[in-house]
C-alpha cells in the first residue's frame, strides 16, 4: 500500500511546492477533462448506516435519509407453529392491557451517555464505509497513474490534482451529510429523553478532529516524499 500512497501523495506534494505563476495556473484555472464513471460511482454510492434498533439508513450524498430498513421477524409456518390466532393466547400482556405495569418510564430513560455510546458502532461504521472509499479512489488515481505509465503517456500533474483533489473533497462532503443525518437522529434522541442536544458537540468535535488528523497525516506523509 506504501507505494500507491507514494504515487498518489506526489500530486499533493507538488501543490504544496508550487507557488509560482505557472503552478497555480495547472492546479486552479486550467480546465481539465475528469470526467470518469468509476469515480463518480465511488462518490455517488450512498452511504448505508445501521442504527442500534437494528435499522438500516440509506443516505444520500445530501444527507437525505432516503430509505429505511430493518428485517421482520420471521413467521413460523410449519405444523404446530404459533400463528398470529393462536399468538392472541399468549399470556404476555401487550401495550395495551392495562394490568400492565407502566410506570418505570423514569427507570428505563437513558443517561446522556448511554445514548451516546450506543451510537458509537453506528459512527464507526461510517468512518469505516468513508475510508474504504477513499481507499478505492486511491487505488483509482495509482491504476491510472500506472496505465499511464505503462503506455508511455506522460503524467500532467495538474490533471491527477483536478480530478483526484475534487473527488476527494466530493466524497468528504458525501461523508459529512452522512455524519450529520446521523447525528440529527442522536440529538433528536437525546431531547425525547429530556437532555439539550449540545450534549452531542463531544461527537462533533470528535469527528472535526479525526478529519483535521487525516489531512495533517496525509501532508505530512506527502513531505516524507519531498
Amino acid at each position: 500500500m506504501k507505494r500507491v500512497w507514494k504515487y498518489i501523495l506526489l500530486v499533493f506534494v507538488l501543490l504544496v511546492v508550487s507557488i509560482g505563476g505557472y503552478g497555480i495556473y495547472i492546479f486552479k484555472f486550467k480546465e481539465y477533462d475528469v470526467a470518469d464513471p468509476e469515480v463518480e460511482e465511488i462518490i455517488e454510492d450512498p452511504y448505508v448506516i445501521t442504527l442500534p434498533d437494528g435499522t438500516e439508513i440509506v443516505v444520500d450524498k445530501e444527507g437525505n435519509i432516503i430509505e429505511e430498513r430493518k428485517d421482520e421477524p420471521a413467521e413460523e409456518n410449519s405444523d404446530g407453529a404459533q400463528n398470529e390466532d393462536t399468538q392472541s393466547e399468549d399470556p404476555t400482556p401487550s401495550e395495551n392491557d392495562p394490568n400492565q405495569v407502566t410506570g418505570d418510564s423514569e427507570q428505563q430513560r437513558l443517561t446522556v451517555s448511554e445514548i451516546k455510546e450506543k451510537y458509537i458502532p453506528s459512527l464507526k461504521e461510517l468512518e469505516n464505509q468513508a475510508n474504504s472509499n477513499l481507499d478505492a479512489l486511491i487505488q483509482k488515481a495509482y491504476d491510472e497513474y500506472s496505465a499511464k505509465r505503462a503506455n508511455g503517456e506522460s503524467i500532467d500533474i495538474g490533471y491527477f490534482y483536478n480530478k483526484y483533489m475534487g473527488a476527494a473533497n466530493g466524497l468528504e462532503a458525501r461523508t459529512d451529510a452522512a455524519f450529520n443525518a446521523l447525528m440529527t437522529i442522536i440529538e433528536n434522541e437525546l431531547e425525547e429523553n429530556g437532555y439539550s442536544k449540545a450534549h452531542a458537540q463531544s461527537l462533533r468535535d470528535d469527528y472535526n478532529a479525526a478529519k483535521e488528523e487525516r489531512r495533517s497525516n496525509l501532508l505530512k506523509k506527502a513531505k516524507e516524499y519531498l
